[in-house]
């Protein structure tokens, strides 16, 4: 059993022990990863084969899957699991579709026209934990509605050198150009960096182990990334709903945080709500073996505001909100990955099958960004044409800035075609 935390009487280093989440960077990985992109860097497909050999323990002959084998692993798959994949893909589409910007152009003034440019990311490559199809789903299908023509898959093989018949076969349905028997953080290198069989992406996406996480974070400089996963994590907000009682409440309370708790040491489960009863009941919920390695709390709040300054300190990845006022709860959020509107949206419905993004931002980052997106896939360029009409109209901001900043050629540049229009 776990104690019922009073939120209200909470010191500020109590409150801070809540809000700091382990880092999803540690350095001893840090300096076992940096050995790994090296020597990926220097030796390439070898390097592949042997460090898949030593970490998965496979041998390897080939690196990449074919096409063939992924079609023959779709036709293979099992009827029911074929159509949820389907599903999901068309749920993610949809629900994707949206979110893609557009380009436009406007007269800011007469001859000075501005415009932008958005272009997709030629080549992306997504990492895929080992047997996870889901998550291939979810960074395949807004890459291709951003227009993205080379997708590059890599993900762990078992120990007999073959990828899960499962991520295969998602990958046949999502028509993925490459999919290679590459996992941790050596396939990061190969993304970042190339090798024989791999050519150089210009973004990595996808979540990973504390390795894959660390190489992410190593080849930055050299490639874009989507976000630094951390450990799992869910808070609910539990307060009276119409026609269920505070014990079914419990129970599916209780439910949500071992869904999230079963990805394993790190994760993190939290319960703010206003009935004591349920918060005890959640509390003598747990046994040792559950929250062992992980953070778990139940708090008991009074006022709404309280408890709303902690969910956005707190900036969870997945935010449910129970209440009867959960729509009132919504408008106020400013801090959450994913938010879940009443206890029949369970946190799972988003990890597969409703169409939102289960890639999501942990360790509070949610304070600074968001899950993964369309958005994550293209680049804005902008543009202007301006007329003579338009420099002239122009030209005595632009000197008198470049003036007052100390930049005479840039003020310069502009004043010799004022000139020789005046000619």
């Amino acid at each position: 059993m776990i104690d019922v935390i009073r939120l209200e009487g909470l010191s500020e280093a109590e409150k801070g022990r809540l809000l700091n989440r382990p880092s999803p960077l540690d350095q001893a990985v840090t300096r076992k990863v940096a050995a790994v992109l090296d020597e990926v860097r220097r030796r390439g497909d070898a390097a592949l084969r042997e460090l898949t050999e030593r970490f998965d323990g496979a041998r390897l002959d080939d690196l990449r899957v074919s096409r063939e084998e992924q079609h023959r692993a779709l036709r293979a798959l099992e009827p029911r699991l074929k159509a949820a994949l389907e599903t999901a893909k068309q749920r993610i589409e949809r629900f994707h579709e949206r979110q893609l910007p557009s380009g436009y152009r406007l007269q800011v003034a007469p001859g000075i026209e501005l415009g932008q440019l958005v272009k997709p990311f030629r080549r992306v490559g997504i990492y895929v934990p080992r047997g996870l199809p889901s998550s291939l789903l979810m960074a395949a299908v807004p890459a291709r509605i951003a227009g993205v023509r080379q997708l590059v898959v890599c993900t762990p093989p078992g120990p007999d050198g073959r990828v899960p018949e499962t991520v295969q076969a998602a990958a046949a349905l999502l028509e993925i150009n490459e999919l290679y028997a590459v996992g941790g953080a050596q396939a990061i290198a190969a993304l970042a960096y190339g090798t024989e069989s791999i050519a150089p992406v210009h973004k990595i996406v996808g979540p990973g182990n504390a390795y894959v996480t660390a190489a992410k974070a190593l080849v930055r400089d050299a490639v874009g990334i989507d976000l630094l996963a951390g450990p799992s994590e869910v808070l609910l907000i539990v307060d009276r709903v119409a026609r269920l009682s505070e014990a079914i409440l419990a129970r599916w309370t209780l439910s949500e945080f071992r869904a999230q708790l079963e990805h394993g040491p790190g994760s993190s489960a939290l319960l703010l709500t206003s009935l004591p009863g349920l918060a005890r009941e959640v509390a003598r919920g747990l046994g040792p073996d559950e929250i062992r390695d992980r953070q778990v709390a139940v708090l008991h709040y009074q006022e709404e505001p309280t408890a709303l300054d902690f969910v956005n300190a707190y900036a969870p990845e997945h935010l449910c909100l129970w209440s009867e006022g959960a729509e009132r709860w919504l408008e106020q959020v400013e801090n959450a990955g994913s938010v879940f509107l009443g206890p029949w949206s369970p946190v799972a419905l988003g990890d597969y099958a409703s169409g939102t993004n289960h890639i999501l931002p942990t360790s509070r980052r949610a304070r600074f960004g968001g899950g993964l997106s369309v958005r994550d896939f293209v680049k804005t360029i902008s543009y202007q044409r301006v007329s003579p009409q338009g420099l002239q109209a122009l030209a005595p901001t632009a000197v008198a800035l470049a003036e007052a900043e100390g930049m005479r050629a840039h003020a310069a540049s502009i004043r010799m075609r004022l000139q020789e229009e005046e000619r």
